[in-house]
């Protein structure tokens, strides 16, 4: 199928277009231009769509969530990290069957994609057996997204694995789901936390995802007492652990980064790791402020830290709206540094676009990618009258200003409408089991 939308303003790695179109062709884009396009392309067409009043952008990269987690919001408040994971969300996931699992997912793929993702990285952190990691990449299948599930491990503290268990059920995603539907489905290590998990099993994990071309996903340095926690154990900050173990690289993801070191920080920027920014779970978790300026900008040799941004999981964030994530990140940023000049609107957007799809191996908005975009209605009181374009997309913009969202060219949201999906029924689904979920696990 071919699809051209025309007359929208478009925002490219470089400049952005008043007025211009883009032409999808088999999955991918196949042209894009200033102006009205020419006779010859709308005749080609099968479909047109109007971008009028509109501005179109690359996918948006959720780097950061936990999809079942939807099943467990507002349990975060008056709670410190270790109290809330103890207390609520380890005994609701224990709690949770895979039919739990297969509609808390479906709800926050849709709510991710209302907020302007095409491609989110799930840290699954339910798999209790097969089935419950299954009905996730099922889910993201049948709707159409672009996934990376970080399948969640742990070999020590409270329901921890077996290494065996592990590295076999990992080897089985890989081999069953790795590039799966087009490639729109991809695995990655996803090892929780440095003080949960052994040297040796991050190693041979680390290792089994590199022979498949993966990531290694994992939180590090979200709080303080994490750090402390590593520190005492191997003398080390968990940072420098790992570096040591030689699990830092361009395939790393080091999830929140909020208290790392200055030697920390240039061990990121040596092996090109990634640092998942997730600034609204900081903020309500009171973990900090990530100092996701000084990994940007040039000083203490860390210039050049690609920094990806996420939502985080809906427990400890409450929601997966990337257009706030951007503008909490840009405005934590302002005020701790007091430097206006921080975090200008192109850098936070590359932040949510580019240096997501870097992390993820994930299309941009260039001929001969996969046609991976957004279109969003400007035609709105909270954005008019639009002095900057870049800068209203992450200072006005809010996820409810989706109105077309295409994956591998494929429209999933039209006209703010999910297609495909009875949204109302799901979630008046969802709103039961959630209840009944709180009641077995005895969190009400």
């Amino acid at each position: 199928m071919t699809l051209l939308i025309r007359d929208a303003t478009l925002v490219l790695a470089d400049r952005v277009v008043p007025v211009g179109y883009v032409l999808i062709a088999d999955g991918r884009i196949a042209a894009i231009g200033e102006g009205a396009p020419p006779d010859a392309l709308i005749a080609s067409a099968k479909r047109l769509l109007d971008g009028t009043n509109k501005v179109l952008l690359p996918g948006l990269v959720n780097a950061h969530t936990h999809l079942e987690q939807t099943f467990m919001r507002g349990y975060s408040a008056n709670r410190t990290l270790l109290d809330w994971l103890k207390n609520c969300i380890w005994k609701l996931q224990s709690a949770m069957t895979p039919e739990d699992v297969a509609l808390a997912v479906t709800l926050g793929l849709v709510e991710a994609m209302r907020g302007g993702a095409t491609t989110i990285v799930d840290h699954h952190k339910v798999p209790l057996s097969r089935r419950h990691t299954d009905v996730v990449l099922e889910a993201a299948d049948r709707l159409g997204v672009r996934l990376v599930l970080a399948r969640a491990w742990a070999d020590r503290g409270a329901n921890a694995e077996s290494p065996s268990a592990i590295l076999d059920d990992l080897k089985r995603l890989f081999d069953e789901w790795h590039g799966a539907a087009d490639g729109r489905l991809r695995i990655a290590n996803g090892p929780l936390v440095p003080w949960r998990c052994s040297g040796e099993t991050l190693r041979r994990t680390t290792e089994l995802a590199r022979r498949y071309g993966a990531a290694t996903h994992c939180h590090m340095n979200e709080t303080q007492a994490e750090v402390a926690m590593t520190l005492e154990e191997t003398g080390m900050r968990p940072i420098e652990w790992f570096a040591a173990l030689g699990l830092l690289g361009a395939d790393f993801h080091a999830v929140h980064g909020v208290w790392l070191s200055d030697r920390e920080i240039a061990l990121l920027a040596q092996h090109g790791a990634t640092v998942v920014h997730c600034p609204a779970a900081n903020m309500i978790l009171a973990s900090g402020v990530a100092p996701i300026w000084r990994l940007i900008a040039e000083g203490n040799g860390a210039r050049g830290v690609n920094v990806a941004l996420g939502s985080d999981g809906p427990a400890s964030n409450d929601g997966q709206d990337m257009f706030e994530a951007m503008r909490l990140a840009a405005y934590l940023q302002r005020v701790t540094t007091l430097d206006e000049r921080a975090m200008p609107p192109r850098l936070v957007i590359e932040m949510a676009t580019a240096a997501g799809a870097r992390a993820v191996s994930g299309p941009a908005l260039r001929v001969g990618d996969a046609a991976d975009l957004v279109l969003l209605d400007f035609d709105a009181a909270h954005i008019q009258p639009v002095g900057d374009v870049l800068a209203s997309i992450v200072y006005n913009v809010r996820g409810s200003d989706v109105d077309t969202l295409i994956v591998n060219g494929r429209p999933l949201i039209e006209g703010k409408r999910m297609l495909d999906l009875d949204e109302h029924a799901l979630i008046a689904e969802c709103r039961d089991r959630a209840r009944s979920l709180a009641r077995r696990a005895g969190v009400e």
